[in-house]
């Protein structure tokens, strides 16, 4: 079984205080069995040399294990930290290669950072989930209504529009820019001068109403701004009301 790192440490601890029990041993020993003071003084330097060089090494080895040990362990941690940190989620951990390679106590953090990058990405997975609902549910209902939807950056860019639009408005198509877009020439100056408005004042316009011979019918522009966190505007919307009603049918008598 690999030895961690605190158990390795605590060796070499031991080690330390054990060499200098058997120093002081050798010479208790030395001293009670020698009459020659001079051999005596010969034999209790050479121990306390050797004793004292092996716990020299010791020592200089406890120094240079630590900082090389912990550098490495933790140069793998900040890695992965470090990508966390710049949003990448999808890292690739293998565990049973840190297992082999790392002490148990940072190998336990490598295992609870695997764990927590799990529960982001299936947090994630569950939010674009949810996302993804709400938005066809909001198409549904925008492609179900009489009214036709244009939505833009606050640079007139077309984001979206709705079935309703399109069909009546067959030119228009997204990624296209709403003042360069051709409507109608009977009610293209109406609708690029109200969508102008908002976009220079960024604020909705009061609804406005005018004939559209093509559907023989008035339609009326309303519109909203989205605004995000901070209260900055970031798009628009333009609602073109009454677009998609029809004529009543005739009863047959």
């Amino acid at each position: 079984m690999k030895s961690s790192f605190t158990g390795k440490i605590k060796i070499l601890i031991l080690l330390l205080f054990l060499m200098s029990v058997v120093q002081g041993f050798i010479v208790l020993q030395l001293i009670g069995s020698y009459d020659n003071i001079h051999d005596l003084k010969i034999d209790i330097q050479n121990t306390l040399f050797i004793t004292v060089f092996i716990q020299f090494v010791l020592a200089i080895f406890l120094i240079f294990y630590i900082p090389v040990f912990l550098h490495k362990a933790f140069s793998e941690i900040h890695n992965i930290l470090k990508d966390i940190s710049q949003g990448i989620y999808h890292i690739d951990i293998d565990l049973d290669s840190f297992e082999s390679s790392m002490d148990k106590e940072f190998y336990s953090v490598m295992i609870s950072i695997d764990n927590m990058l799990k529960s982001v990405l299936n947090f994630d997975r569950l939010k674009k989930d949810k996302i993804v609902e709400h938005h066809n549910r909001i198409l549904a209902i925008l492609n179900l209504t009489s009214d036709g939807f244009i939505a833009t950056d606050m640079k007139g860019n077309i984001i979206y529009i709705n079935d309703k639009v399109i069909e009546t408005f067959p030119a228009i198509n997204e990624k296209s820019n709403m003042i360069d877009t051709n409507f109608p020439p009977e009610i293209e100056n109406h609708i690029k001068k109200y969508i102008l408005n908002i976009l220079k004042s960024k604020t909705k316009q009061e609804p406005q109403q005018f004939y559209m011979p093509a559907l023989k019918r008035h339609i009326a522009l309303n519109s909203a701004i989205i605004r995000d966190a901070n209260g900055q505007p970031t798009g628009v919307i333009i609602s073109f009301d009454n677009l998609g009603k029809k004529k009543p049918k005739e009863s047959q008598s």
